[in-house]
């Protein structure tokens, strides 16, 4: 393997990392702490292996059909017209939700340094978008290199908030459990572990390379969760998770949202460890986590419509593209940021779009259509299982929306 295609699997692996670990994963303790320590890991591993075995069959799918080929072909060719309605429906809603998501947090960040020149956050947005547009015009390789550095700001903030954190981790703290509070995180969990929608992108980037791109999606998704069982050692270690400012508390808090959480988390580790370094840590890993994320979600989301619109990757069909990614996602921000509320559905989103639709595209497409080439291992058994979890997701997350799931009170005793 020549070094050009290992640095290109390399590049394509962060940006599956990039793209998975979003600001949000500072929150991932607060809502998994009922559960305790041991049992949240165990469920961690098992979503990242079924979101690993669909993403191999949303590769073998996307490998049936030539570059710049994305999901509504596909859909389209294996599924007919209703998968081809449905994925559109469920990836231009959950996907503009998650821009518009992007967009602001971001340019919330920025704009509080523009504030000492006194220029409004909305500049912000616009600043913001103008530089990431630019970068995903310019194509994959620009992504890539964006991303690279981008990753290398994360992991560098990340690895500060460990060792400021780690020395004072509590065994104690780890060991409890009770593990019938995770039933309300197995949707939150699958949307932390979604790239798949970036294959067909990297299908292209790496050129219909088999062995390169299982590589890229393997060792890309090991970094989230890696990443995610450290920080989530971290903090239940060292924050209890039962009484006023404990973990369940700020889960429970009635103006908590997932970027608040995430602000009341650091700024409660900061003040039990006596570390204010820990907030600008975690400050800067936001800010890397959203961006990383967002250009992710925008690459993937740039490709789309290139297929599902049939716009050629001329110079005005890119600026087209760049007008259909980036300028609804402005306009929701700016004008109804409410539109996010959409986000609050994502685990019905992302197991319809990365569960549900590869597994049936694969079964499909292999016993309907006859199709050939790489195949993932494990036959019809493993995709019916990969599908019953996709539906098992949408149980859950609706059961939760309807108050039906175990949920922690912020007084009581959990463990200890």
């Amino acid at each position: 393997m020549s070094t050009n295609s290992i640095n290109k699997i390399f590049g394509a692996a962060l940006l599956v990392a990039g793209t998975c670990i979003g600001a949000g994963m500072l929150a991932l303790p607060v809502s998994t702490a009922a559960a305790g320590f041991y049992p949240s890991i165990a469920v961690f591993v098992f979503c990242w292996l079924m979101m690993i075995l669909s993403a191999f069959l949303m590769l073998e799918v996307s490998l049936w059909y030539p570059e710049e080929t994305n999901l509504i072909t596909m859909a389209k060719s294996t599924l007919g017209t209703p998968g081809k309605i449905l994925a559109w429906f469920t990836y231009v809603l959950f996907f503009y939700a998650l821009m518009t998501a992007y967009t602001s947090g971001a340019a919330g960040i920025i704009a509080k340094g523009l504030s000492y020149f006194g220029i409004s956050e909305d500049w912000g947005i616009w600043i913001l978008v103008s530089i990431f547009a630019s970068i995903v015009y310019l194509g994959a390789r620009s992504v890539d290199w964006v991303n690279r550095w981008l990753m290398l700001v994360l992991i560098g903030s990340y690895l500060a908030l460990v060792m400021n954190v780690v020395p004072k981790v509590s065994s104690h703290l780890l060991s409890g459990s009770m593990p019938k509070y995770l039933w309300t995180t197995g949707p939150l969990l699958v949307t932390s572990f979604g790239f798949h929608l970036l294959i067909p992108t990297l299908k292209n980037y790496l050129h219909h390379d088999v062995k390169s791109l299982r590589l890229a999606i393997l060792f890309g998704s090991i970094i989230p969760l890696m990443v995610y069982i450290l920080w989530e050692l971290l903090v239940l270690g060292t924050v209890p998770v039962s009484g006023e400012r404990g973990l369940v508390a700020i889960l429970h808090a009635e103006h908590t949202t997932g970027k608040q959480a995430v602000i009341e988390l650091t700024q409660l580790l900061s003040e039990m460890l006596h570390n204010p370094k820990i907030t600008f840590f975690a400050r800067s890993f936001g800010l890397c986590a959203i961006l990383t994320s967002f250009i992710g979600v925008a690459i993937g989301l740039f490709d789309f419509f290139a297929d599902g619109l049939h716009i050629k990757k001329t110079a005005v069909g890119r600026l087209w593209l760049a007008f259909l990614t980036f300028l609804p996602p402005i306009l929701f921000a700016i004008f109804y940021p409410r539109f996010i509320i959409a986000l609050h559905y994502a685990g019905i989103f992302a197991a319809i779009l990365l569960i549900i639709l590869p597994a049936l595209m694969a079964w499909s497409g292999r016993y309907r259509l006859q199709a050939t080439g790489y195949r993932v291992w494990g036959g019809k058994p493993l995709v019916l299982i990969i599908l019953l979890f996709g539906l098992a997701v949408i149980v859950l997350e609706v059961f939760n929306r309807l108050g039906l799931l175990p949920t922690p009170l912020t007084q009581m005793h959990l463990f200890y």
